[in-house]
């Protein structure tokens, strides 16, 4: 297949820019699609709340082993490659260091051929899109999804309906192939709610926080200057790793899995705090499917692992515990259950999941990444 089956055999010249460059993102998602996936019986689960996985195009066709062909394809008649790269928009998935890093795990490991798929949320507007107006910096929303051009991100069948204290929002999962390099692919994998409303968008990148289900996936990080936005913050974090953890036991069991033996089919690498409320949202889930909680602990520390890229205090969340309990009520008593044990064998403060230091009790979600008492250790 050459680019020109994806123009319905037109001339280059005859096509718009924008024709052009759909044609193309078609034609490289199909030769992925041919390239196939990374499978075995155990998979890695990266879930992180950013993934800064920069421009594609290019990356895909030298992965694909396509750049030149298509290059020359489109010179003999007159069009450069370059123009059309220039053409993409920056998927806005991610921000620093933190999203970096989510994707240069997910193209390494797609490129040595490990089954590993990235977990996250599909933000409309990413964090925002930085311009200076009389000599002011103004912020304004990075719609990256525009109508019109066509999107690395492709819809799936997949839906869950995750409750919350006060509400249940019903998500939809896209997906993103992850080319490895003259081999097959990994997937990034994000979810988003389908009440989603950019609409609510006023001024600048300000919303309304008190509308979750039109809010909840319009930014990465929402402002947390105020408690609703603070709030959306838990919402947002809650509803990435609902949604990765019923996805993760549907594909073990899927491959073979009694969940009894999880470890044996899924690694689950957290990326920073965001993501810690898949640890009891796990031991929740697998005590509904008949579990008990001290095994479903132990397995629940076998399945995961934690990587903390910086030890600066805004990436060691800290919740306090009213948030969680408007939230994610039915997570706080594996909370509690979980602090107990880690009480029963640490007598550092600093260690444990929940400070009742001060006023207001809070929840380290940095603690919250070790379910690491023995089941004899509970209290």
């Amino acid at each position: 297949m050459k680019l020109r089956d994806y123009t319905e055999n037109r001339k280059f010249t005859d096509c718009t820019k924008l024709e052009l460059f759909n044609a193309l993102l078609r034609y490289v998602a199909d030769a992925a699609k041919a390239r196939g996936y990374n499978e075995g019986r155990k998979k890695v689960y990266y879930i992180s709340a950013e993934f800064l996985i920069g421009k594609l195009l290019s990356n895909n066709l030298i992965n694909l082993g396509l750049y030149e062909a298509v290059r020359d394809e489109l010179a003999a008649e007159g069009i450069a490659l370059s123009e059309l790269e220039e053409f993409e928009l920056e998927p806005s998935l991610g921000n620093g260091g933190l999203g970096r890093l989510a994707a240069c795990f997910l193209d390494s490991l797609a490129t040595l051929g490990l089954p590993a798929d990235g977990l996250g949320l599909a933000y409309h507007c990413g964090l925002f899109r930085q311009s200076f107006v009389g000599r002011q910096q103004a912020e304004t929303p990075d719609g990256w999804l525009k109508w019109g051009q066509e999107s690395w991100m492709r819809r799936t069948h997949v839906h869950y309906d995750i409750p919350f204290g006060n509400f249940t929002a019903r998500s939809t999962l896209y997906e993103i192939d992850v080319t490895g390099y003259e081999g097959k692919c990994g997937r990034l994998r994000l979810f988003d709610v389908d009440t989603a409303d950019e609409r609510l968008i006023k001024s600048g990148i300000g919303f309304d926080a008190r509308d979750v289900a039109r809010g909840l996936t319009l930014f990465l990080y929402p402002d947390d200057s105020t408690e609703q936005g603070r709030l959306l913050r838990v919402y947002q974090e809650y509803f990435m790793v609902a949604n990765a953890a019923r996805l993760i036991l549907e594909e073990c069991l899927a491959r073979g899995s009694d969940l009894h033996d999880l470890a044996d089919y899924a690694a689950i690498q957290i990326n920073d705090t965001h993501p810690t409320l898949v640890i009891p949202e796990l031991i929740r889930l697998l005590q509904e499917r008949g579990i008990g909680e001290d095994e479903a602990v132990s397995i629940v520390r076998d399945v995961c692992a934690y990587t903390n890229h910086t030890i600066l205090a805004e990436a060691l969340e800290k919740w306090p515990r009213a948030y969680l309990e408007k939230v994610v009520p039915r997570l706080m008593p594996i909370i509690d259950r979980l602090d107990a044990r880690v009480r029963a064998e640490y007598d550092d403060p600093f260690v444990q999941i929940i400070d009742a230091q001060g006023n207001t009790p809070s929840i380290r979600r940095s603690s919250t990444t070790r379910p690491t008492a023995s089941p004899s250790a509970a209290g």
